[in-house]
This record gives structure tokens, C-alpha cells and sequence, in this order.
């Protein structure tokens, strides 16, 4: 056992989550920055019954639909777009089911907003991955992408 971001005590099982969740908002800063999707790609289950709410977009549903939201976002992607920043998440395991809360921090090019998100993990052949991401409705990240789809 190690301790948690919060000082609590954590699990095995919760460091593995803990490792996942990072990859994935690793995965969203290799899009805005500039680096591609690949990463996202590998984070999720490619299933009909994965869903996703973005801070600027409504529910999407069934992997297809998430994919081309992450690639609409990975489009915009530039060095100069970097800088997001996770704060306070924690990780709650129940089985081959966990989620995680999350403050992410939007980079200064996606509006720079702190952002409150949930997300769901499912442990399928070892490994955990995203079934379920959502974050709350972001208006300046909202106005960041305005501007990008503008120059």
C-alpha cells in the first residue's frame, strides 16, 4: 500500500486506476498539443456502450461517436495548445468497475478553466480502461474552440 494523493491509504487495484487516469489525461494533452489521438485510442473500450460528455459538446454514445469527437478535438491540436493540469482526482475501485473524480485544468488555448469531471473504468483482460467520461459544460472552453475554428 502507498499513499494517495489525499493521504489516504491506497490499494493496489486503486494505483492501477489511478496509472489509467492519468494515461487518459495524458491522452487529452497529446491531442490539444499537437501529438495526435493515438494515446486516446488505446485508453478506451471500443464497445456500443461506452459514453462521453465533453465540456463543449452534448453525449455521445458507442465508441464510434466518441472516436470522431476525439479526432474533431486532435484537429486543432498545436504545440502552442498545451498545458492542461489535473488537481484533486480520486480513485474508487469496486471490483472491475472504478471511477475517478477529477478537477482538470484546461490549458490557457482551451480556455484555462478548471473543469469538474467523472470518470468510469472497466477492468476487461487486465487492463483498465474509459467507459464513461464526463465534464461539466465549460463556457470558456466553449469560446476557446470558437476561436480556434475562426483562425
Amino acid at each position: 500500500m502507498v499513499d494517495g494523493k489525499d493521504g489516504s491509504i491506497m490499494e493496489a487495484a486503486e494505483r492501477e486506476v489511478e496509472a489509467a487516469l492519468v494515461r487518459f489525461y495524458e491522452a487529452i494533452e497529446a491531442m490539444v498539443s499537437g501529438r495526435g489521438v493515438e494515446l486516446m485510442n488505446e485508453v478506451w473500450h471500443h464497445t456500443d456502450r461506452v459514453t462521453s460528455r465533453h465540456p463543449m459538446d452534448d453525449w455521445s454514445v458507442g465508441w464510434e461517436q466518441i472516436w470522431a469527437t476525439w479526432q474533431f478535438v486532435g484537429s486543432f491540436g498545436r504545440a502552442d495548445r498545451g498545458g492542461s493540469k489535473l488537481h484533486n482526482y480520486r480513485v474508487f475501485v469496486y471490483g472491475e468497475v472504478a471511477y475517478a473524480t477529477v478537477v482538470y485544468q484546461a490549458a490557457p488555448a482551451w480556455g484555462g478553466e478548471k473543469i469538474n469531471c467523472t470518470n468510469v473504468l472497466h477492468k476487461k483482460d487486465g487492463a483498465w480502461k474509459v467507459i464513461h467520461h464526463h465534464a461539466d459544460p465549460s463556457p470558456a472552453m466553449q469560446a476557446a474552440l470558437e476561436r480556434i475554428l475562426a483562425e
